[in-house]
């Protein structure tokens, strides 16, 4: 008797190698945030836009 193909069904299930590798650059993204977020030591808000770090309301930009 001669062997027949294996049906794709009787494989067991594993990742498309595209999804491994996306949900690897979105952990390496999310990762990255978090590190600049503590690096930064606080310093975002509106006074990072504006000059000499003046945040009082009576200031231009």
């Amino acid at each position: 008797m001669t062997d027949l193909p294996k049906s794709r069904d009787s494989e067991p299930h594993t990742t498309a190698r595209w999804v491994k590798v996306f949900g690897l650059v979105a952990l390496v993204a999310v990762l990255l945030v978090v590190v600049m977020m503590l690096a930064g030591r606080g310093e975002h808000g509106p006074g990072r836009h504006t000059p000499g770090g003046n945040t009082s309301e009576g200031s231009t930009h």
